[in-house]
């Protein structure tokens, strides 16, 4: 699934051509996967009309505040991206493959907006992985919204309440970063690399940390994901960076992978999934704190709002959509 700063960058483009916009138009696949709780001809009513006030995010879920209290959430999936175009009224052709460049709308386009004859957004999603969904009310009653945790751009808790939120906790300090409802869209090697610049083991039980390390770990990876969202792509972050060696070594032939300054690196599997870190910098502490991977002493979670209900409708099996158009055009 596309990581925080992709979304950030869909979010902000977004924001720059859309805002105080009016919809005039929308296509969209009937397609119960990318669109689980609206059919198309509904969601093209429930869109028509309304203007683009604002924009947001929690970690890689973002969406439109539209006017009339409505929220377009979005949710990317693998291989999804988001197109503008300023002419797509002018070359209106639609793409017969993946190179046929300068097409209008996009090859498998799942949801497009056009804001007169000016501007056209289109959502692409050719694994039908993404999720797209309305919600008429305010964002803090919203309930996909309210089950993620808080974003680690954008809502930074205090030091200390970090480290209280820590002290509750006793699985593994990167299995809780990687907890979506503790902390919204922390990716893998970036928990990483947050933690090897904190100089914390990844297995260390989150409740076991200092303050000065809470407080660290907290303002590193709003460092980590700052850098993310600005760099071009990976090769753009700092080369002393672990995420460029934090891939294990394969075959007869293959070099260890170490930092610069030659300290190796070693991978262990924390709550299923890989860690990378350096053992010179990264000492696991001794504790007597029984790790937990199920979180059972996490009191927060009591307090979350029930997940939406899943939806029954039948899928369909098309692999290329077909846009319906507008019937209120």
């Amino acid at each position: 699934m596309p990581e925080l700063p992709e979304v950030e960058r869909a979010r902000q483009t977004l924001h720059t051509h859309c805002i105080n916009r009016e919809i005039t138009c929308v296509r969209a696949a009937d397609d119960p996967l990318v669109f689980p709780e609206k059919r198309a001809h509904a969601l093209a009513f429930a869109l028509k009309g309304r203007r683009v006030l604002d924009t947001g995010r929690r970690g890689t879920l973002f969406w439109l505040a539209l006017s009339d209290n409505l929220l377009l959430l979005l949710q990317l999936g693998m291989a999804s991206d988001v197109h503008i175009s300023d002419s797509a009224q002018r070359y209106r052709k639609p793409a017969d493959d993946d190179n046929d460049i300068g097409a209008w709308p996009p090859l498998y386009t799942a949801l497009e907006i056009e804001f007169g004859r000016a501007l056209a957004v289109a959502v692409s999603d050719p694994r039908r992985l993404g999720r797209i969904r309305v919600f008429a009310g305010a964002l803090n009653e919203c309930p996909i919204v309210q089950r993620l945790g808080f974003d680690p751009l954008d809502d930074n808790p205090r030091p200390a309440e970090f480290s209280a939120l820590l002290r509750k906790r006793r699985s593994p300090v990167k299995a809780v970063l990687l907890r979506q409802t503790f902390i919204a869209g922390v990716a893998s090697w970036m928990a990483d690399e947050a933690l090897y610049q904190a100089a914390v083991h990844p297995a260390q039980p989150a409740c076991t940390l200092s303050d000065t390390q809470a407080r660290l770990l907290i303002e590193l990876l709003r460092k980590v994901c700052r850098a993310a969202v600005d760099a071009e792509d990976e090769g753009s972050l700092p080369s002393a960076w672990l995420v460029h060696r934090r891939w294990p070594a394969h075959g007869r032939n293959s070099v260890v992978p170490a930092m610069p300054d030659g300290q190796r690196i070693e991978f262990v599997a924390v709550a299923g999934r890989m860690a990378a870190f350096v053992p010179d910098v990264q000492v696991l502490v001794p504790s007597d704190v029984a790790p937990s991977d199920t979180e059972d002493n996490d009191e927060d979670e009591k307090h979350l709002p029930p997940p939406p209900p899943a939806t029954l409708r039948k899928p369909t099996v098309r692999r290329r959509f077909r846009l319906n158009r507008d019937t209120t055009e």
